[in-house]
């Protein structure tokens, strides 16, 4: 079998604990791209920090960014979008403000944040859209809702970081009752809001279809729990050594650790004698 498409998520993937890609990692992207493999992107983060890993890894194809919710060229043009409508989202953020808690909407090129008081054993614990005010603008607001309405604003996704996790599952609850066409992801007192559509393996699968690739031609490497539906997709699914259990009951293939350059392990053991194809 040739594999015609490597499909690989960012962080616990490419990235090592320290945020850094490593020699090998690079080298190894490059070998395959050399080989005319399709390398793409599957991330969680934002297309801007997406677009930040491509270019250090001189990755020139589409990324599947927003945790599914976009893909893109590098221009940014979207090419697949699962934009939550302004209806949508101001009803989301409505019951989100029913409870005391940070809430963000997020674009491909803005943010807007409420200006919530965080209480001493929130903060430091902020995890959501770590790092990501660097790339694009926030915007901070008394009250999302009443922004979303007046600015007629969408979004990618739409996050709320609770005092209780109990509030957050209840709120989930709540707003899965309410608004139809939405899937909501919960990490202890996170919540993530998105449109239905909005997930890796439709966008992957959206855009093998384009490409003429079909799933066995296909290899897709995760390290989270979030990542097991796009891995089971895959032709063959690489589960990184330091995931989860769960994930590499999932997996075809489990490799050694981010630290230990698993990706770049895989890549030679499986492309090494491969020849180069056409997409």
């Amino acid at each position: 079998m040739k594999y015609r498409l490597l499909a690989m998520s960012i962080d616990g993937v490419l990235l090592k604990n320290n945020d850094r890609i490593s020699r090998e990692t690079k080298e190894a992207v490059d070998f395959v791209r050399k080989k005319g493999v399709y390398s793409v992107l599957v991330t969680n983060r934002s297309f801007s920090a997406a677009k930040k890993t491509a270019k250090q890894l001189k990755m020139e194809h589409e990324m599947i960014s927003h945790g599914g919710a976009l893909l893109a060229g590098m221009s940014g043009m979207p090419i697949l979008e699962a934009r939550m409508p302004t209806e949508m989202v101001f009803d989301a953020a409505e019951y989100l403000e029913r409870y005391p808690c940070r809430i963000q909407l997020e674009s491909q090129d803005y943010e807007w944040e409420n200006k919530h008081q965080h209480t001493r054993k929130m903060l430091g614990k902020i995890q959501f859209s770590l790092g990501e005010g660097l790339f694009q603008p926030k915007t901070y607001t008394e009250k999302v809702s009443a922004s979303v309405y007046e600015q007629q604003l969408s979004a990618l996704r739409l996050f709320g970081e609770f005092e209780e996790e109990q509030q957050a599952v209840k709120c989930r609850e709540e707003l899965l009752e309410a608004i139809p066409g939405i899937i909501i992801e919960q990490t202890g007192k996170h919540l993530t809001i998105k449109k239905e559509q909005a997930t890796k393996e439709y966008a992957l699968s959206y855009l093998m279809s384009e490409l003429g690739i079909n799933r066995e031609e296909s290899i897709f490497v995760g390290s989270g729990t979030a990542d097991a539906p796009a891995l089971e997709m895959a032709g063959i699914g690489v589960a990184m050594g330091q995931a989860s259990d769960e994930l590499k009951e999932k997996a075809d293939w489990v490799t050694r650790s981010n630290e230990q350059d698993g990706v770049a392990y895989m890549i030679k053991e499986v492309f090494r004698k491969q020849m180069r194809v056409e997409v």
